[in-house]
């Protein structure tokens, strides 16, 4: 397969348009249902700089800065130098995760222990992984392709349809709705359908598409997706004050509204509401955390929604959409910034 090196909207819109019967008859990668990260958007996500969240738990060292090659345990991860703060790739075991700039996390297994997430070619039953300094490629046992780079740009595709991510964060996908794109600011798609919303100055508005003088990006609406399902993603530095996990006013306003476009999508589904935070803090501090967060949003959707049916989760911090450390070793405030999050997903079935 020809490397992809660079991505521009008419290779993305032909690439998607001619994969897509491909992957509606062929079963493709497997993707990981239990983060609702796993989804296309508007945009990426700004770089905040607070770096308040899951830091207030017992502290976690950090580990050596690593090449991204095999470490002395034969296991890889997301600290291990292949996802920065636009994404990349990362590797538990045989699982290997794609990570966009836009916050899709994708994950394939490989059918073999991953151990060098830079220099890697190997074969198995379920496809064909290949690992390089700047893109992973993964080809199902089907043949149909999917790819991420460096910078977070890539094509997903699964049998729900393919998607296209281009390097400013706009989105190309075909899928059963037909072919649509999205713009990196969200503006091309409405409130229920996709792109970027931001809270303004008085945290008591949520603006969809432009950005209010003063504003802060809350969160982001989907329409391009794996998986066959829909998700808000909303930014737990706006919900939330530092370390805690009762929701701001400007973060019930945000719930809220979230609420209100939901509603006439959900009606008879579950929808999965899940935790993520950064790594600071313990593993088991941070999925204590993560569920309490969680657990605060699922509580307004009920008092706006009464008869949601929910399920209510949490990852800690074991599904990151950035790098927690930077490549030296040291903090990475803006990468921590982009992991807290709430995710709210359902079927589109």
């Amino acid at each position: 397969m020809k490397r992809i090196t660079s991505l521009t909207t008419a290779t993305v819109v032909l690439a998607t348009a001619g994969m897509l019967s491909a992957c509606q008859q062929q079963d493709g990668p497997a993707v990981t249902a239990g983060t609702a990260s796993s989804q296309a958007t508007g945009g990426a996500d700004a770089a905040p700089t607070s770096t308040g969240g899951s830091s207030s738990g017992p502290s976690k060292s950090s580990d050596s800065a690593s090449s991204g090659t095999s470490t002395s345990s034969g296991k890889v991860g997301p600290e291990d130098g292949a996802l920065g703060d636009d994404g990349g790739w990362y590797a538990e075991g045989s699982k290997v995760t794609f990570v966009y700039n836009n916050g899709i996390r994708f994950t394939v297994d490989a059918g073999a222990p991953v151990t060098d997430l830079h220099h890697t070619n190997s074969k198995t039953p379920k496809g064909s992984l290949t690992l390089t300094d700047r893109q992973a490629t993964w080809v199902a046992a089907s043949g149909v392709p999917s790819t991420v780079n460096t910078k977070g740009a890539g094509v997903i595709a699964d049998p729900s349809g393919v998607i296209g991510v281009l390097p400013d964060g706009s989105v190309t996908c075909a899928n059963k709705k037909g072919l649509q794109f999205v713009g990196s600011d969200g503006a091309k798609g409405s409130a229920d359908e996709s792109g970027l919303f931001y809270v303004d100055k008085s945290g008591k508005k949520t603006v969809v598409g432009k950005q209010p003088d003063g504003g802060k990006l809350a969160g982001r609406y989907v329409v391009c997706n794996v998986g066959n399902t829909s998700t808000v993603d909303l930014k737990a530095d706006v919900l939330f004050a530092f370390g805690s996990a009762k929701l701001t006013p400007s973060g019930k306003q945000v719930v809220d509204q979230s609420a209100i476009s939901i509603k006439s999508h959900v009606k008879g589904k579950t929808v999965a509401v899940v935790g993520n935070t950064d790594s600071k803090g313990s593993d088991a501090f941070n999925l204590k955390l993560g569920k309490q967060r969680a657990d605060a949003v699922a509580a307004e959707l009920r008092s706006k929604l009464p008869g949601i049916q929910l399920k209510v989760t949490s990852n800690g911090e074991s599904k990151p959409i950035a790098a927690n450390t930077k490549s030296d070793g040291s903090d990475n405030p803006t990468g921590r910034a982009k992991n807290r999050r709430v995710t709210i997903s359902w079927p589109n079935k």
